[in-house]
C-alpha cells in the first residue's frame, strides 16, 4: 500500500542509522527500528524478540517500556498465545482481530495495565519463524493498515541486518525508495542524505568544542575560526540540499531554503522552536512548564522529533533550523 510522507521520512532515517552502524551494533539496529515506529504511532511499549520454534524458545534482546529499557531474558511461550499463533500462521497479529485476547494471555511489559492496541510482526526465514517485533500502545485503534505495513517492512531490515546471511536480499525497497525507479537518483539522494546527517553533526561537536575552548582559554581567533567552520559545513550541507531539489525536481536549483520542520507534528514543532530559541535550550522541565506538559512527554518529543529529521543529539537541531549555533543547551 502507498505510504504517506512522514511514514516514508521516519523509515528513511531507519533504514539509513540502521545500514551506517557496524554490523556487530545490533542495539542500535533495535533502537533506530523503536524510534522509528515511535515516529509514526504512539507507543508505549516496544519489544524486538528471538524465537527457537523447535522448543517454543523466545528471548527478548530488546525491550522498551514507558520511557525505559527493561531487563532482557527468555522463557519458553505458549502454544496458545500470540508468538504460537504468529509462528503458525506467518502473519502480523493486530489487536483488533480478536480485542486483544490472544495478546493478554502473554507475557505483559512495564506495568500490569492491558493495552488498548498492538501488533506483533513476524521476522521470518526458510526455516520459519525466527523473531518478532511488537509494538503496544495505550491509546485505541492507532495501528493502522499503513503503520502495519510500516513496522512489516522494517521488521525485515532487522532480519537482514541482524539475522540474515545474505543482508538486503529480499527488501521491497520501493516502498520507502521509489526513486529506484528513476535513473539511478537513489545513490545521489542517499549520499546527500548521509553528507548532510555527518555535516550537521560535526557543525554541532565543532561548536560544543569552541565553547569549551572559549570557557578555558578565551582565545577569541581560535574561537573565531572554529565558528567559521562550523559555518562552512552549513554551507555545505544547504548547497548539496538545493542542488539535489533541482536535481530530482527538474527544476533550476532555488535560493529558498526549504522548511527544515515539514513532516513534524505541531506538539514535535513546538518542542524544537524552544529548543532552538534564541536565548538557549530551557532543559527539558523549561519546555514542560512552557508547553504544560511532563517531562517525560517532553523527551519523547524530542526523540521523535530527532528521529524523523535524521539527527542523533539535541545540539543539531540548531543547526539545522538556524544553521549556526548560540548559547549550549540541556538534556535535563
Amino acid at each position: 500500500m502507498p505510504l504517506s510522507d512522514p511514514v516514508v521520512r521516519a523509515l528513511r532515517h531507519a533504514d539509513q542509522k540502521m545500514h551506517e552502524v557496524d554490523r556487530a551494533d545490533v542495539f542500535s539496529v533495535y533502537e533506530a527500528c523503536r524510534a522509528a515506529v515511535c515516529a509514526i504511532a504512539p507507543v508505549d511499549d516496544f519489544y524486538i524478540a528471538l524465537v527457537r520454534e523447535r522448543d517454543r524458545r523466545i528471548s527478548y534482546p530488546y525491550l522498551f517500556s514507558n520511557g525505559r529499557y527493561l531487563e532482557t531474558g527468555s522463557l519458553t511461550y505458549g502454544p496458545s498465545g500470540v508468538v504460537a499463533w504468529v509462528a503458525a500462521s506467518h502473519k502480523p497479529y493486530r489487536y483488533r482481530d480478536d480485542n486483544g485476547a490472544l495478546l493478554n494471555r502473554g507475557v505483559r511489559f512495564g506495568d500490569d495495565e492491558l493495552s488498548a492496541d498492538a501488533v506483533v510482526v513476524p521476522m521470518t526465514a526458510e526455516e520459519g519463524l525466527v523473531g518478532v517485533i511488537g509494538a503496544l500502545s495505550d491509546t485505541p485503534s492507532v495501528f493502522t493498515d499503513e503503520i502495519v505495513t510500516a513496522i512489516t517492512w522494517l521488521a525485515g531490515v532487522v532480519h537482514d541486518r541482524v539475522l540474515a546471511a545474505d543482508p538486503g536480499r529480499r527488501l521491497n525497497l520501493s516502498l520507502v525508495y521509489p526513486e529506484l525507479e528513476d535513473d539511478g537518483r537513489a545513490g545521489a539522494l542517499m549520499a546527500v542524505n548521509q553528507t548532510s546527517s555527518a555535516l550537521t553533526g560535526m557543525a554541532a561537536e565543532i561548536d560544543e568544542v569552541r565553547h569549551s575552548l572559549a570557557e578555558l582559554s578565551r582565545n577569541g581567533a581560535l574561537e573565531d575560526r572554529l565558528a567559521a567552520l562550523s559555518r562552512r559545513c552549513f554551507e555545505v550541507q544547504a548547497a548539496h540540499i538545493t542542488r539535489l531539489g533541482g536535481h530530482i525536481s527538474g527544476d533550476e536549483p532555488s535560493d529558498v531554503r526549504p522548511d527544515p520542520l515539514d513532516g513534524l507534528s505541531p506538539r514535535e514543532r513546538a518542542v524544537v522552536e524552544l529548543v532552538t530559541g534564541r536565548t538557549g535550550d530551557p532543559g527539558n522541565a523549561g519546555i514542560a512548564r512552557a508547553l504544560d506538559i511532563g517531562t517525560a512527554t517532553v523527551k519523547t518529543h524530542v526523540s521523535s522529533a530527532l528521529g524523523k529529521l535524521g539527527l542523533q543529539h539535541r545540539s543539531e537541531l540548531r543547526w539545522l533550523v538556524h544553521g549556526g549555533p548560540g548559547p549550549l543547551g540541556r538534556d535535563d
